[in-house]
């Protein structure tokens, strides 16, 4: 019975979803967790428990490998690991191999890290940069505030469960997102296979697993496993200058033991096939009009096209585009403040929304009609002037 079921689930995960006209409700991954994200436009596309506090297994590397990057001067230098270097750390831990008496660099460590998930790569990593792992950890901490995540406390680099250590996929994203601006680590995680610097240790990345699963567009990642994270993976990918960033975890290992990439394949194919980018607002459209204390009478228009990546079956007509935030602009208000907010809406649900500045200083201004008034005023008293001005010079030469 229970192969029967995996196979109806693989059935189901490998059907195109180009045959069927799906809502993004209909989106079925094993995973408990997940986020997907646009990086074309940072567009949250999809969400699942994304905030929850969780733990994220060997997705943490992430983490170990950036603060790794950020504090190496260089990258080739090289030394001999201690013989008893690894003693203190759990067997069953993923290894690269690396053992007492090999001649290693830095860089070897952070592929170790990134591409095999070496405990042993990132314990050593730790230790040769910070002079021990619990130093270090202060630092991967560090950089967890510094990106202003709430979710998110580090207790080791490997990813080993441990009381007191939890993240989420939402702030996984943030963390991944922040590493693959930085071009060594993008450049580590892009690549499939790896040969230490000894020649001693062949390394094969997730890219190799994902492209014989047909998933070509997978440019790079990052996966975990622990009994109580589940299968977990945080990847990006690209089709047709769409570029996602995709994390989930808590995965059912029992189901498929690349149940993780099977998730990831399910979002990226779901996505890439069934949505496109749509122009909703283009600049300087007119979104609203309000007025000033002074009655004066203020368009409110967009600084920029935006486009959002929408579901193929929306028509863009179907949108509300409006404004939410001040009815009227009082005299302290300048230049560029905030008085609200401009709002795309989709069948109740907001898909978009944008701060809406001042375009103006609100200061009196005269209208034209009166300024028409007051010449019209001024020529008035001008030419009473000059015609009194006339009458008197009659009279001085009578």
């Amino acid at each position: 019975m229970k192969h029967i079921r995996k196979i109806l689930i693989l059935l189901i995960l490998l059907i195109p979803f180009n045959v069927f006209a799906l809502s993004d409700d209909d989106i079925l991954i094993n995973s408990k967790n997940a986020i997907v994200i646009n990086l074309n436009n940072d567009e949250i596309l999809y969400e699942k428990n994304k905030d929850e506090v969780i733990n994220v297994a060997s997705m943490q590397k992430i983490m170990t490998a950036i603060v790794g990057i950020e504090n190496i001067d260089n990258m080739d230098e090289s030394f001999v690991i201690p013989d008893d270097m690894f003693s203190n750390l759990d067997p069953e831990l993923m290894m690269v191999g690396f053992d007492g008496g090999d001649t290693v660099t830095y860089k070897d460590l952070l592929y170790g890290t990134m591409l095999k998930s070496g405990a042993d790569a990132a314990y050593l990593l730790s230790v040769k940069i910070s002079g021990n792992e619990s130093e270090y950890i202060n630092l991967m901490n560090e950089k967890a505030r510094s990106l202003g995540l709430e979710n998110t406390y580090f207790k080791n680099t490997t990813g080993l469960d441990e009381d007191g250590q939890h993240s989420s996929v939402s702030d996984m994203a943030i963390i991944f997102k922040y590493a693959l601006n930085n071009k060594t680590f993008k450049e580590i995680i892009t690549t499939e296979k790896y040969t230490t610097s000894n020649g001693e240790y062949e390394i094969s990345g997730p890219i190799s697993t994902a492209h014989k699963l047909d998933m070509t567009y997978f440019l790079g990642g990052k996966t975990g496993f622990t009994d109580y994270a589940g299968k977990c993976l945080a990847s990006f990918g690209e089709k047709d200058g769409v570029k996602f960033l995709i994390v989930t975890a808590n995965a059912n290992i029992y189901v498929d033991e690349n149940i993780n990439y099977w998730d990831h394949k399910v979002l990226y194919e779901y996505f890439m096939n069934n949505y496109s980018f749509k122009t909703v607002i283009k600049k300087d459209d007119i979104i609203d009009t309000i007025y000033t204390t002074f009655d004066e009478e203020v368009n409110l228009t967009t600084s920029k096209d935006v486009e959002l990546y929408l579901n193929n079956s929306i028509n863009t007509k179907d949108l509300k585009i409006y404004y939410k935030g001040k009815n009227e602009l009082a005299k302290d208000i300048k230049k560029g403040d905030k008085i609200g907010k401009y709002i795309v809406e989709y069948e109740g649900n907001i898909i978009y929304e944008e701060d809406a500045l001042s375009p103006i200083d609100v200061k009196f201004r005269l209208k034209t009609i009166h300024k028409i008034i007051i010449g019209i005023v001024v020529l008035l008293i001008l030419y009473t002037y000059l015609k009194k001005k006339k009458r008197r010079r009659k009279k001085k030469y009578r």
